[in-house]
């Protein structure tokens, strides 16, 4: 990571910790917000893939999978666009998928730290087991709206956490041999 990406790490999760507090403090509205933010962080991050692949990975070995992922992030994110006037038992199944995946695709991570004997496989898999904890909580309450804010500031409070951790750690290098 250099010295750029660690800045934009740690301000994005001063950020999302700042968020956190901003919903947990306002009373109205908030699942709304939720919502909308969701959607349009899917929709920038679907677009930011689509520069990338444009500008660099259309020139790269599976430069491809930039450009699948930017389309199905965008359309994720006009997904939950249309969600914002559904009943919230949707909102709750698609913040427990999206908390899953990235559960899973920690622990995957952690399992390939391991291997190849890095030291961030515990912490990775730490983060795992939260989020997919966060996705079983959004499971087991999603009937209660209240449920939902609060386990959506615990999963983006903890990702914001992550990423100013992840700003101050020491970068690992995996040398080929």
């Amino acid at each position: 990571m250099n010295h750029w990406q660690r800045i934009k790490s740690i301000v994005s999760g001063l950020f999302m910790l700042l968020a956190v507090l901003v919903i947990l403090i306002s009373d109205e509205g908030v699942t709304a917000w939720i919502v909308l933010a969701l959607a349009y962080t899917l929709i920038l991050k679907g677009l930011n893939m689509l520069l990338y692949y444009f500008t660099m990975a259309r020139h790269m070995v599976g430069g491809l999978a930039s450009l699948l992922a930017g389309v199905l992030l965008i359309d994720f994110g006009v997904l939950s666009v249309s969600f914002s006037d559904e009943p919230l038992s949707y909102m709750f199944l698609y913040l427990a998928g999206w908390n899953a995946f990235s559960g899973l695709i920690a622990l995957l991570r952690a399992l390939e730290a391991r291997r190849n004997g890095g030291r961030s496989w515990k912490f990775n898999t730490l983060y795992g087991v939260i989020n997919i904890s966060v996705a079983l909580a959004c499971l087991v309450y999603r009937d209660k709206p209240e449920i939902l804010c609060q386990v959506y500031c615990l999963g983006l409070g903890y990702s914001g956490i992550v990423r100013i951790v992840n700003g101050f750690r020491r970068t690992e290098i995996v040398y080929i041999q």
